[in-house]
């Protein structure tokens, strides 16, 4: 359940696909904390370090949170 202070934050990742290196592939995650930057920590922390990881300005409404079980601290793949 989110608390009021948290907000669920969509992170863009890029990194190099193994198939083809010249071209990157972007993925995205929901990460729900009290801040952007902590979000972005967690989802840095969770892939390749190889991997561009940037925050978007987009969130996940609480409903949508809910509904795809977004835990606290946790980043999911969308």
């Amino acid at each position: 359940m989110m608390e009021p202070n948290q907000t669920a934050f969509i992170v863009k990742v890029a990194c190099p696909d193994e198939d083809a290196p010249e071209r990157q592939l972007n993925l995205f995650y929901a990460v729900l904390t009290e801040d952007p930057q902590s979000g972005v920590q967690i989802v840095k922390d969770a892939v390749e370090e190889v991997a561009e990881v940037t925050l978007t300005e987009v969130h996940l409404s609480q409903t949508t949170a809910q509904a795809i079980d977004l835990l606290p601290g946790y980043a999911r793949a969308l």
